[in-house]
């Protein structure tokens, strides 16, 4: 990586317009930020201090990367994003923490990411995820990998996000509240409990209307995998057990399976109570 030490660009470019390092001349790049090889910046985008692009990331016009911010290898990042920058939480006292964006995601147009706050340091959005336009990540939450988010969705504090979910358009989720491994979420929902692993949500009422059967299929998950999720799913919403019993049977029952095992370990740990079925 090259360290910026000129306010606008690199000190290695030099020429009119964008140069060889592809940094276009109206950005303006604090000193100490690491720019790695192969990495483009567009027009009026401020990159501050404290700042890393890994290898081959495109950064496009009018972003905003702000302190602390770590940008992995050959993300796309669109016009007018604001990432890392201060969260919006009033105990937020000016204390160091980061953004991480891991390695091949996708930032659309106006995507806002707050970096973390002492709570946990961090904010973090995984690898291969695409986060559409004027999507919000607030303070401290953490995505998986191959997180898709549609436009609008908008995330409170503290919220887990697990591997490859999909979220639909207009979301907004409550603050600490988990989505499992491979849910789907409808558009427009309001979440205000967790999401358990593989659940695919509907509303009119908001509620899980099954497993995320076709996701999984396209994940690659086998014939068995898949009949021992809807096994647990019949287990835990419409055998009408208590739920240490629903979850002591799906034990006996899976021994094995850790595709159960998940959801066994996601329901346990659940301190807002998690979706149900409609009846």
């Amino acid at each position: 990586m090259n360290e910026s030490g000129s306010g606008k660009k690199c000190p290695c470019c030099s020429g009119a317009g964008v140069n060889a390092a592809g940094i276009h001349p109206t950005a303006v790049i604090e000193p100490g930020a690491l720019i790695g090889s192969g990495v483009t910046i567009g027009p009026f985008t401020v990159i501050e201090r404290d700042v890393e692009i890994g290898d081959g990331s495109v950064v496009g016009s009018h972003v905003v990367l702000g302190e602390g911010t770590r940008i992995g290898k050959n993300c796309r990042i669109f016009k007018g994003a604001a990432i890392g920058l201060e969260p919006q939480d009033k105990k937020y006292a000016g204390e160091k923490t980061l953004t991480i964006i891991g390695d091949g995601t996708v930032l659309r147009e106006f995507v806002t990411v707050n970096r973390g706050t002492n709570a946990s340091g961090e904010t973090r959005i995984g690898s291969n995820c695409w986060i559409m336009a004027y999507c919000h990540i607030a303070h401290d939450c953490v995505l998986g990998d191959g997180v898709t988010a549609s436009n609008s969705m908008a995330l409170a504090g503290h919220v887990t996000v697990g591997n490859f979910v999909t979220i639909g358009g207009v979301v907004a989720v409550h603050q600490f509240v988990r989505i499992g491994d491979y849910a789907m979420i409808g558009a427009m929902a309001k979440l205000v409990t967790d999401i358990v692993p593989y659940a695919l949500t509907g509303t009119d009422p908001l509620r899980v209307v099954s497993f995320n059967k076709i996701g999984l299929e396209r994940r690659g998950f086998s014939a068995d995998q898949v009949s021992n999720i809807k096994r647990a799913y019949k287990i835990l919403f419409r055998e009408d057990l208590k739920l240490n019993d629903a979850l002591s049977k799906l034990e006996t029952e899976f021994p094995e399976s850790a595709e159960v095992k998940n959801i066994i370990c996601f329901v346990k740990a659940s301190e807002r109570g998690f979706l149900r079925m409609e009846n």
